[in-house]
């Protein structure tokens, strides 16, 4: 099977394919590093993403004129990577927290080779807890070749000034779930980290596996 075919099924697998009732709540953008830097992602290796949310659901009411939602994963450890053809890696890792922090005035700090106190991840936390919770079945696709991948997760919220809105929307779960590229695809990548991401945070849909051009898949994060 050609590479492209399989980045094709692995994205599948993750997202394409049923376009109905996809509700993304929550859009952000920002990068990522793994231990020891990724690839290789290796058992144990943690993944982690910082971030800042660029669009927000109306019905949270937050207005991100004034106020900068930011967002932190950390403790996704990864349970190795495997190569399924073409040099294309599929990686699963175990665990992972999320914390959305909602302040008003915009102070994040991505700075260069994190963790970088006080810039990374502090600058990311410093406000009022928005939406805290962990993540589970959490997947990555990589292709070294091409420097892009894609990624997602289900997130459950426990805690947080925007959980009651969560709550409203009756919602069986969420997902977390996007792209990613480094610098080799074009990407601009601080140093020290590994990754660009660019994803959402959306009720959770029924996911389908129809082929769709790698194109496509991306553009099912891309605003």
């Amino acid at each position: 099977m050609k590479k492209t075919s399989l980045l094709v099924v692995a994205a599948a697998l993750l997202s394409a394919g049923v376009a109905q009732a996809q509700n993304a709540l929550i859009d952000y953008q920002g990068y990522a590093w793994e231990t020891g830097g990724f690839p290789p992602s290796n058992a144990g290796d943690e993944l982690k993403f910082v971030g800042v949310i660029d669009a927000l659901d109306s019905r949270f009411g937050v207005n991100l004129a004034t106020n900068e939602v930011t967002i932190y994963v950390h403790s996704l450890l990864s349970t190795g990577q495997v190569d399924i053809g073409g040099g294309v890696l599929s990686i699963a890792y175990n665990g992972g927290d999320i914390e959305l922090y909602d302040e008003a005035a915009g102070t994040h700090d991505y700075g260069t080779n994190p963790p970088n106190p006080p810039a990374t991840p502090n600058s990311f936390i410093n406000g009022v807890p928005f939406l805290i919770g962990t993540l589970s079945n959490f997947f990555l696709f990589f292709d070294p070749s091409s420097g892009q991948g894609a990624y997602e997760g289900d997130c459950a919220f426990t805690s947080g000034s925007g959980l009651a809105t969560l709550n409203q929307l009756n919602a069986n779960g969420y997902t977390f779930g996007g792209v990613l590229d480094t610098n080799a695809s074009g990407g601009n990548v601080p140093a020290g980290y590994d990754l660009q991401v660019d994803g959402v945070i959306e009720v959770e849909v029924i996911v389908g596996v129809e082929e769709s051009s790698w194109g496509a898949v991306k553009g099912l994060y891309r605003r």
